[in-house]
């Protein structure tokens, strides 16, 4: 049986009264849930009838930087908070055409994905540059393990564990890729395979929140399969990211770590922002959490939004500050979510503009904008 049966969706009492008794539905006030639901239709609109989700609404590219899959776990939490049944399909769809662009043919690639796809079929892949000299990106850790944590989501929720079945060999080829490929030796996992000089080479930053990627999909491996491995290394992960990617003078996550353990304590734009609330959510309470928690609030102002300095109130900092009190068993931060569902939230489509000035409406935003708002949990 899935966290939420089908059936809840037949009346809207019904429904009500689940959203009170759901786990963390105390971090969702009743009107945020409304919100929330509104932005995980605005995804449902941007999916096109192929089950890809383009970027941004009538975007030329899918799933760069794992954007689509983000989004996905949005309609799984949309789905756990209302029963309505669109959300479930709309996920499942977007799991097939995933399950469409993994390379499954034999050699060192098979499990993996490349960086971006064209939105029009057949749905080439897009070279896309990472920096100076890259000429395309492939194989990144996040976007293999995600396909796997996607698809126990589904099995979870639905209840149904015929997609899972049917879709276990992409799963495991998924995850033995990042194991064999991506994988280091202190058993934390490399970003990626960057094309320079016309060789692929594998760039060995190792992201802290592509950690938690690599864990929700080792995990949901582990439950899905019952392998041991995956287990293995995902238990690694939960026991070692904390003390290996905390910095302790500073109460917050790096943004990553160099081959030699060399912490980056950069805050560059949202990415430096993004671990302090994703680690929390995805790994549960931990004192290295649950100071980064607080790190966030120290870091919101008087009407909610999450800023450094000068620098944009991004619409995700938000939503990781009520996804990090989540996963911790904090209190929620209602002005943050308050701010979310009012300011970067436009009524018109249901889109979250990525700052609380306006700019684009990326899926990922919208769909961890659901998740923050409704306090969904990675496993329940």
């Amino acid at each position: 049986m899935g966290r939420i049966a089908p059936l809840v969706a037949t009346t809207a009492l019904v429904v009500a009264a689940f959203a009170v008794a759901l786990p963390g539905a105390a971090a969702a006030a009743p009107q945020h849930r409304a919100r929330a639901l509104r932005i995980a239709d605005f995804l449902l609109a941007t999916q096109r009838p192929s089950g890809a989700i383009p970027d941004t609404p009538g975007g030329r590219r899918v799933n760069e930087d794992s954007n689509m899959e983000y989004a996905l776990i949005g309609l799984g939490a949309a789905y756990e908070a209302s029963g309505h049944r669109r959300y479930l399909d709309g996920l499942a769809r977007g799991i097939r055409w995933l399950a469409g662009r993994e390379e499954m043919s034999g050699g060192r690639w098979r499990g993996s994905w490349f960086y971006a796809y064209s939105a029009r079929a057949p749905f080439d892949p897009i070279p896309t540059s990472s920096g100076r000299g890259v000429k395309d990106v492939r194989g990144v850790d996040a976007t293999s393990a995600l396909f796997a944590y996607l698809v126990w989501l589904h099995r979870d929720l639905s209840g149904d564990p015929s997609l899972a079945h049917r879709l276990e060999p992409n799963v495991r080829a998924a995850l033995d890729f990042v194991l064999a490929r991506n994988r280091a030796r202190d058993g934390f996992f490399a970003s990626s395979w960057q094309r320079r000089d016309g060789r692929w080479r594998l760039w060995r930053f190792r992201y802290a929140a592509d950690q938690g990627d690599v864990y929700l999909g080792l995990h949901a491996g582990s439950l899905l399969y019952g392998d041991r491995d995956y287990a293995a290394a995902a238990d690694h992960l939960a026991d070692r990211v904390g003390a290996a990617f905390f910095l302790r003078g500073r109460g917050r996550f790096a943004l990553g770590t160099d081959p030699d353990g060399t912490r980056d304590r950069s805050l560059e734009g949202f990415n430096g922002i993004f671990p302090q609330g994703y680690l929390p959510w995805v790994l549960g309470p931990s004192p290295q959490g649950r100071r980064a928690l607080g790190w966030l609030r120290t870091r919101t102002r008087g009407d909610g939004r999450v800023a450094i300095g000068h620098r944009p109130a991004y619409s995700l900092s938000a939503a990781i500050a009520g996804m990090a009190a989540r996963g911790v068993g904090g209190r929620a931060p209602r002005r943050s979510l308050r701010w979310l569902a009012r300011v970067p939230f436009d009524p018109a489509d249901g889109g979250v503009t990525d700052t609380g000035r306006g700019g684009p409406k990326y899926v990922n935003v919208a769909g961890f904008s659901v998740v923050g708002l409704v306090g969904f949990l990675p496993f329940g």
